[in-house]
C-alpha cells in the first residue's frame, strides 16, 4: 500500500510503531493549551540531531535551509511539548531562542496526546511492511 504523504509532522515510535501527528493539526489543538516559560537548556534534543536522521548526513543546503527557518522562526509562537515535556514542534523556534542568548522560551504542553493521525507498522525481519490510516 502506497504511503499518503502528509506533509509537516511529529512521530514517535513505541511499541514497534510509528505514530504519526500532522503538524498543522497539532497546532489546532494547542491553542487552548496554557502557555509556560520553560528553561531554553532543560531540552536535550539542543545536543542531538533533531531534523536529519541518522540514514541522511544533512548536505551543506539543508543546513542552509534550516538557518534559513532558524533565522525566520517567529518565536511569539509558542513551541509545543508532548504528554511527556518532550519538543515535538518548535525547534526552529528553539533554536533561534538559543542564538539570541535568552534562557526561557514560552510552550504549551499536551496533558495527554491527541490520536495519532497516522500508525506506521516497522518493518519486519521478513521485509513486510504496513501503513495504516
Amino acid at each position: 500500500m502506497a504511503k499518503k504523504k502528509l506533509g509537516h509532522t511529529h512521530s514517535t515510535t513505541r511499541n514497534g510503531k510509528k505514530y504519526i501527528w500532522q503538524t498543522k493539526r497539532l497546532w489546532e489543538l494547542a491553542r487552548g493549551l496554557e502557555p509556560f516559560d520553560v528553561e531554553v537548556e532543560s531540552f536535550k534534543v539542543l545536543d542531538r540531531d533533531g531534523w536529519f536522521g541518522e540514514d541522511h548526513p544533512p548536505t551543506i543546503r539543508e543546513v542552509a535551509m534550516h538557518c534559513h527557518r532558524i533565522n525566520e522562526a517567529d518565536t511569539n509562537y509558542p513551541i509545543v511539548l508532548n504528554d511527556s515535556g518532550k519538543l515535538i514542534d518548535g525547534g526552529h523556534r528553539l533554536a533561534r531562542t538559543l542564538l539570541e542568548g535568552r534562557k526561557t522560551i514560552i510552550a504549551v504542553p499536551f496533558p495527554e496526546m491527541p490520536e495519532p493521525d497516522a500508525i506506521q507498522e516497522l518493518c519486519t525481519a521478513q521485509g513486510g511492511c504496513e501503513f495504516a490510516l
